[in-house]
């Protein structure tokens, strides 16, 4: 059993790594000669909320190297500092666009007041505590020379000061999303709306952003693959953001994110798109695979399952988890003796309890948003 143990680690390793040259192969294979009807035209859309912290660190690293050519727009529902801030800085930036959000509550309806705006040929998103610059977007912006690149999701990490647990099991959670969910591996790929370029042809086809969702990343996506209009995800420069640094935080950012995304699938399936089905069982079955394999060995007479098939699904499952934290999580030596030894199972079951919690809350006819608080930046 220990040689099958053994095996197993080694062929999770390895499809590890094929997840992650995936992403590096389609990072090379997207440049290619300019495109014969003239560069893109870009522009910038960002909504916020009370961002006081944040905001205006965002705008400078996004603004100061950039052409006047590179319009940001910035729509803003906030009653602190906020508004203040991005008067200031639309001063200093004749590029930068900044409109109160007069209409409907939430980031989806921030999103449509901006695109109303928009003329460029790509729009890129960003949340508002996003740090892009414009070398990193002028990277990003060459994988539409060719015009068959439709939208890319840039490479992402945490800028965060305090290197408390919630920050240290965030780059552990999305190292695994980045290889394995974000490449597209095993399915088509998903992609966040920060650090996110799309053509704007492609956002008149699939439409507006629905007002009643909270994650607006995840309605995209499938208003995407519904017309056949697949992301990229890249690796390269880091768009850097902030991560929760409370585990309670990091827990509540979690189960509204995966409430959103499971009530969405809840309410394609009460459609009659039974397609997705499939989907939430799949989930299930990577997520919950050791209490399934327990309940069925106590269900079968042959100990084979508890004795052979858990442990070498578990070893398989370690061994690609830990390839995707150290091609893209590893920080200091400190942090990765702790995932290798503890780190990967908490992740683990934090996954499992936001599931749990999140398919209960995802009946809810209306999600409640959360944000995590900010560092001041």
């Amino acid at each position: 059993m220990l040689l099958n143990i053994a095996y197993a680690l080694v062929g999770g390793f390895l499809l590890g790594c094929v997840a992650c040259c995936k992403n590096v192969v389609a990072s090379r294979a997207l440049g290619g000669e300019p495109n014969p009807q003239g560069e893109c035209r870009l522009a910038v859309v960002i909504a916020t909320k009370n961002e006081e912290k944040v905001i205006e660190n965002t705008i400078r690293t996004l603004l100061t190297d950039a052409p006047p050519s590179l319009r940001t727009i910035v729509v803003d529902k906030s009653t602190d500092q906020t508004p203040a801030i991005l008067e200031r800085l639309s001063t200093e930036f004749a590029n930068l666009i900044w409109l109160r959000h007069e209409g409907p509550p939430g980031k989806p309806a921030a999103l449509n007041i901006a695109l109303e705006h928009v003329t460029e040929d790509v729009v890129l998103f960003l949340d508002a505590d996003a740090r892009l610059g414009w070398a990193s977007v002028t990277h990003y912006m060459r994988a539409f020379c060719r015009s068959k690149i439709q939208a890319v999701f840039a490479n992402f990490g945490c800028y965060n000061t305090k290197r408390t647990l919630a920050v240290v099991l965030h780059d552990v959670y999305f190292s695994f999303a980045k290889a394995f969910v974000f490449s597209g591996l095993f399915s088509k790929p998903v992609f966040m709306t920060s650090g996110f370029f799309v053509r704007r042809e492609v956002l008149d086809i699939v439409g507006r952003f629905d007002t009643a969702t909270v994650v607006d990343d995840f309605d995209l996506y499938l208003r995407m693959g519904k017309a056949g209009i697949r992301a990229t995800f890249l690796h390269g420069p880091e768009c850097e953001i902030q991560y929760a640094f409370r585990m309670k935080e990091m827990l509540r950012q979690h189960c509204r994110w995966d409430a959103g995304w499971i009530g969405h699938l809840y309410e394609q399936i009460r459609r009659g798109r039974i397609q997705y089905v499939p989907v939430l069982g799949a989930v299930g079955l990577l997520v919950f695979f050791p209490y399934l394999l327990l309940i069925l060995a106590f269900a079968l007479p042959s100990p084979f399952l508890v004795t052979t098939v858990l442990p070498v699904s578990i070893a398989a499952a370690y061994g690609a988890a830990l390839c995707a934290y150290l091609f893209y999580g590893a920080h200091n030596l400190k942090e990765a003796l702790f995932h290798i030894v503890l780190g990967m199972f908490l992740v683990f079951i934090l996954l499992q309890l936001t599931i749990v919690i999140s398919s209960i809350k995802a009946f809810r006819k209306r999600q409640s948003w959360y944000k995590a608080t900010r560092e001041r930046a």
